[in-house]
């Protein structure tokens, strides 16, 4: 049994998903290809759906653990696009799913996560009252999961330019600036 059965559970997920629809992926499927019962399923997740939760949050957690740029900020954003258009086949079939909206909830959390570690390490400080600054990291954290969920599956996207413009316009934010229009 492998060490870490929940990323096998998860694993198990991916290859599943490359031939069946989402939807229809069910607990038997899994159990089948992990060879394992359902007790030992039941034992690390509720459903289906806690296993894409888990693993979408593996992803994100990866993505925060692994920034190394000077700017931490920009280097995680650009992580979090990297991420979300290398995972673009099985992201378009969870957004063409059921779970739509599950999977939106997911990448906001996300988001939102890194956004608030962004103003508690002073990265991005928000030089508002609170009550405002609580609707800015709402405003952003929409719009950058907007832009990722448009983006994703786009072979022509510049990840980079995306980065730069979604890290200048959340520094602006920010900083209580009105973002200046460039490419």
């Amino acid at each position: 049994m492998p060490a870490n059965m929940k990323a096998a559970i998860a694993g198990a997920f991916m290859e599943v998903s490359k031939t069946k629809s989402v939807d229809k992926i069910t607990v038997k499927d899994l159990v089948e290809t992990c060879h394992i019962s359902r007790q030992t399923f039941y034992y690390h997740f509720r459903d289906i759906l806690e296993v894409i939760e888990w693993f979408v949050q593996q992803i994100f957690e990866e993505v925060l653990e692994h920034r190394t740029s000077l700017n931490p900020s920009e280097d995680t954003l650009r992580t979090f696009i990297e991420a979300s258009s290398e995972a673009d086949i099985l992201l378009q079939k969870l957004l063409h799913s059921q779970r739509r909206e599950q999977v939106e909830k997911i990448f906001v959390n996300a988001v939102r996560s890194y956004l608030q570690e962004m103003f508690a390490r002073q990265e991005l400080k928000p030089d508002l009252p609170v009550a405002e600054a609580k609707v800015m990291l709402d405003f952003c954290t929409y719009g950058i999961v907007g832009l990722l969920l448009e983006n994703c599956g786009k072979k022509s996207l510049d990840k980079e330019k995306l980065t730069r413009q979604i890290q200048r316009m959340l520094s602006e934010r920010m900083e209580g600036r009105a973002p200046h229009a460039s490419p």
